[in-house]
C-alpha cells in the first residue's frame, strides 16, 4: 500500500532533520545503516547517530554524522559537547554562517535512547543549520574531496540500496547540480560540490531516499517553507538568506522569510530533497494521516526547531490534486485578433489552460475576462506576456487547489490502424477512454467521412470509449 508524506516546515528543513522525521515515522534503521555503510567512500569511517530526544517537551528523533578526527584536535563529538560559540559549516561550497550562536545538543544517558553506528568517515562538518560546529581554521575541509554529480552518481549506483532509492537520491543531486550550474554559469558536468559533496551531506540525501523507499511513499507534499533571514558569508562574499541554490530550488513553492530569525533555516540540502522528490503544496483535504514524526534540529532558535512529518494512505485519495495559479484580467479595449493571438501565445508559452469569458463591464461596454491557469513557477512569465500582448492595466493572481483525474496516453490498435487516445481513471476506480479529436479528424479525412462517424465505429470496438 503506497503512502503520502506531508512535511511541515514551520522551522525550515535540513537534510538530517528530514531523515530523522522519516525514522520517527518508522523507516527501517537497519536499512538506513546498511545502505549508507555500503557506499564505497574513500576517506575512512564516520559515526552515524540516531538518537531519541526530548526537546522543549517534544519527543522526536535526532539524526547526524559525527567526525572522529575532531577528538584528535582536542574536541569531543557533536553529541558529547556543549561548548560556546561556533561557526556553522558551509553548504554547497559557499555558506558560512554569521553571527555566532550557541547550540544545545546535550548527550543524555539513560533517559534518551541512542545508537552510534560506524560508517564511512567524513572530514567535513555537516552544513545544515542544525549541525553544531565548524572550526574557524577549517582544518576539517582540507582533505575532503570535491565531488561532482558523476562521482556522486557512481557512489549511489554502487550502494546496496533499492533501485527506487538510487533513482530518488540521484534526482535530488541532479536538481542541486542544475541549480549550482545556473548560479555559476557552468554546465552540470563542470559543477563540483564542496560540503554538499562530503559524506555527511550525501548521507542525508541518500538516507532520505532509503527511508522514503522503505516507507513506500509515492507522493510528497510540503507546507510553506520557512527560510530564516540575515546573511551568510560565502566564497563570493556576503549573501542574503536564502542561499542562492536554495532560492532556485524552491521556485514555485510558497516560502516564508522569518525576519526574527537571523540565520538559515532551510539549507540547499533540504531544498534539494523537496525539489528532487517533487514536493508540492498540500491541497485541502488531500491526506488522511495515521502517523506523525518529529525530526529534531540542534539549535535554540526561539521556537520549536523540528520538521514534522505526516504519513497518510494514498489509496484514500481517489484523485490527484495540486495547486495552480489563476491569472485573471477584465478587458474591454482589445480586438478579437489581439485576444485570439494572446490565447495562442499563452498556451504556447506553457499555460495549462487559457480562455475568454464574455462579460458586460462598466459604462455598459462589452468585454471579456481572460483566465489563465498556470504552474506557480511560470505565473510571473505569463503575467508579463499578458501585459505585452494585451492593453490591460492589471492582472489578478490567485493560488487555488485543483483536483485531477489520473490519466495516461495510450495507442489503440483499431480497424482504422493506430489511434492516439487517453485512458482516464475515475474516482470510483473505473476507467474510460477519450479519443484525441485531432485523430478523429485525421481518420475522417482518410476515409472520406465525419469525425463523429469514426468515433461511433471505434466505440463499437472499444467499450470504454466515452
Amino acid at each position: 500500500m503506497t503512502k503520502t508524506l506531508y512535511w511541515d516546515c514551520f522551522s525550515g528543513i535540513a537534510g538530517n532533520m528530514a531523515v530523522a522525521s522519516l525514522l520517527d515515522l518508522g523507516a527501517s534503521r537497519e536499512k538506513l545503516r546498511h545502505g549508507l555503510a555500503s557506499m564505497p567512500f574513500s576517506e575512512g569511517k564516520i559515526e552515524l547517530i540516531i538518537e531519541e530526544k526530548m526537546v522543549d517537551g517534544i519527543r522526536g528523533i535526532y539524526f547526524n554524522t559525527a567526525d572522529d578526527h575532531l577528538e584528535h584536535e582536542g574536541h569531543s563529538h557533536a553529541h558529547e559537547h556543549e561548548h560556546g560559540d561556533h561557526i556553522e559549516a558551509p553548504e554547497a561550497g559557499f555558506i558560512k554562517h554569521e553571527p555566532l550562536y550557541e547550540h544545545d545538543h546535550q548527550h543524555e544517558h539513560g533517559a534518551k535512547q541512542h545508537e552510534h553506528t560506524h560508517i564511512e568517515h567524513s572530514h567535513d562538518c555537516h552544513p545544515d543549520h542544525d549541525h553544531p560546529h565548524e572550526h574557524e581554521h577549517e582544518h576539517e575541509h582540507q582533505h575532503a574531496p570535491h565531488r561532482g554529480l558523476k562521482e556522486i552518481t557512481v557512489l549511489i549506483e554502487q550502494a546496496d540500496i533499492s533501485k527506487s532509492a538510487k533513482m530518488l537520491a540521484t534526482q535530488c543531486f541532479k536538481v542541486l547540480a542544475e541549480a549550482e550550474a545556473e548560479i555559476h554559469g557552468k554546465t552540470v558536468d563542470e559543477v563540483h560540490f564542496h560540503e554538499v559533496g562530503a559524506r555527511d551531506s550525501i548521507a542525508d540525501i541518500v538516507g532520505a531516499a532509503i527511508c522514503i523507499d522503505d516507507l513506500n511513499i509515492s507522493r510528497v507534499y510540503v507546507s510553506p517553507v520557512h527560510l530564516g533571514s540575515g546573511v551568510v558569508k560565502c566564497a563570493h562574499g556576503v549573501m542574503p538568506v536564502p542561499a542562492p541554490a536554495t532560492a532556485l530550488l524552491l521556485k514555485g513553492l510558497p516560502v516564508v522569510f522569518d525576519s526574527n530569525i537571523k540565520f538559515e533555516l532551510t539549507t540547499p540540502t533540504g531544498a534539494a530533497l523537496l525539489k528532487g522528490l517533487k514536493a508540492g503544496p498540500l491541497p485541502i483535504g488531500q491526506v488522511i494521516y495515521d502517523k506523525v514524526g518529529h525530526g529534531h534540529g540542534i539549535r535554540k532558535i526561539g521556537q520549536a526547531n523540528f520538521v514534522r512529518a505526516f504519513l497518510g494512505d494514498s489509496e484514500q485519495v481517489k484523485k490527484n490534486s495540486d495547486c495552480v495559479t489563476v491569472l485573471t484580467s477584465n478587458i474591454d479595449n482589445a480586438s478579437g485578433e489581439q485576444l485570439g493571438n494572446a490565447l495562442k501565445e499563452l498556451i504556447k508559452a506553457g499555460a495549462l489552460d487559457a480562455c475568454l469569458l464574455p462579460m458586460l463591464m462598466k459604462k455598459g461596454r462589452p468585454g471579456n475576462q481572460l483566465q489563465v491557469i498556470a504552474e506557480p513557477a511560470t505565473a510571473s512569465h505569463l503575467e508579463s506576456m499578458i501585459f505585452k500582448l494585451l492593453p490591460t492595466l492589471g492582472v489578478r493572481h490567485e493560488l487555488v487547489n485543483r483536483s485531477l483525474l489520473a490519466r495516461e496516453s495510450i495507442t489503440l490498435a483499431s480497424s482504422f490502424g493506430q489511434v492516439a487516445a487517453k485512458k482516464i481513471h475515475n474516482p470510483d476506480g473505473a476507467t474510460r477512454i477519450s479519443l484525441e479529436y485531432d485523430e478523429l479528424i485525421r481518420l475522417a479525412d482518410q476515409h472520406q467521412t465525419t469525425p463523429e462517424s469514426i468515433k461511433q465505429k471505434l466505440a463499437l470496438e472499444f467499450k470504454e470509449i466515452d
